[in-house]
Parts: C-alpha cells; sequence; structure tokens
C-alpha cells in the first residue's frame, strides 16, 4: 500500500507540472511533519516531464519520465537510482474533471489504480489496490504557484502530506 502512494503521490506531482512553468520541487512530509523525500519535476521543450526523487538526505532513489499523447493520457515510467525500470503509470483525463490512473509492476502486471476528482482548485484522489479495494486518499489545494496536499490511509488517518512549488 504504501508503493502504492507514493507512486500515487509522485504521479500527481509529475503530471500537475504540465500546466505550471518549467521546473517543479515538491517536499514530502510524514504525519510528524518529517520531511521524507523531494521530487524535482522539470519540463522539456516537446513536454515531457523528468522527475527525480531524492530521500531526506539528498540521495536520488529513482526517477520518471512522463509522456503525453495527443488523446491527452499520460504515460509514466518509474526507474530506480540505477535506471532499472520499477513500474509505469497511465492515465486518462475526461472533460468533467476526472482522472484515471491505472499503475503496473515492471512485469505489466497491474498494481492498483487512482481516480481523482477536481473542482476548481481542488482534487481528491482515492488510491485502491488491484482488487479494487480502497488503500488511502489524499486532497489537494492549490493557490496561485503552490499546492498542497494531505495524504490518508484507508482508514481517514493522516500519513503524510507534500508541498509542491514552481520555480
Amino acid at each position: 500500500m504504501k508503493n502504492l502512494i507514493i507512486i500515487s503521490m509522485l504521479l500527481v506531482a509529475s503530471t500537475g507540472v504540465f500546466a505550471q512553468s518549467n521546473r517543479t520541487v515538491e517536499t514530502y512530509k510524514d504525519k510528524y511533519g518529517r520531511v521524507t523525500g523531494t521530487a524535482t519535476s522539470t519540463t522539456d521543450s516537446r513536454g515531457r516531464v523528468t522527475t527525480v526523487y531524492k530521500d531526506q538526505y539528498g540521495r536520488v532513489t529513482g526517477t520518471s519520465n512522463t509522456t503525453a499523447n495527443s488523446n491527452g493520457k499520460f504515460n509514466t515510467t518509474y526507474k530506480d537510482r540505477y535506471g532499472r525500470v520499477t513500474g509505469s503509470s497511465h492515465t486518462t483525463n475526461s472533460d468533467n474533471g476526472i482522472a484515471n490512473t491505472t499503475y503496473k509492476d515492471q512485469y505489466g502486471r497491474v498494481t492498483g489504480s487512482s481516480n481523482s476528482r477536481t473542482s476548481e482548485s481542488k482534487t481528491a484522489t482515492t488510491y485502491k489496490d488491484r482488487y479494487g479495494r480502497v488503500t488511502g486518499s489524499s486532497n489537494s489545494r492549490t493557490s496561485e504557484s503552490k499546492t498542497a496536499t494531505t495524504y490518508k490511509d484507508r482508514y481517514g488517518r493522516v500519513t503524510g502530506s507534500s508541498t509542491n512549488r514552481t520555480k
């Protein structure tokens, strides 16, 4: 479940960059407010987003590359710090503010999914395991160049947060 939520957080960080400027830094914290890591996303001239993930000590733990196709679908490939593929995600956006994401492991097996509903400056996301059982949720609020997100487990207990700032 923790991996699914982490991957989901990272996807939200990397897909949110498309509507923003060239570089975004997201800082993740645990439920006690301690920094657990960062994600720095950079968008190239073709709209591809490269994200570098670091732990609380600044060591690179992995990367992801997100591309968008003409149908509004986002495809993300996740790699570990050695460049080995660890998984992928595929996001489809609808006109009514709903984004559906499917997560897969390095062998292409579905490991989970998420459903995000955006209304004005708020986004509510529900995460599910491969069997469709709810494993957690997140709520994001965007104001100017900052997005604040709170993550909860399936029982509604806060497990962490993140702040996304555009630079």
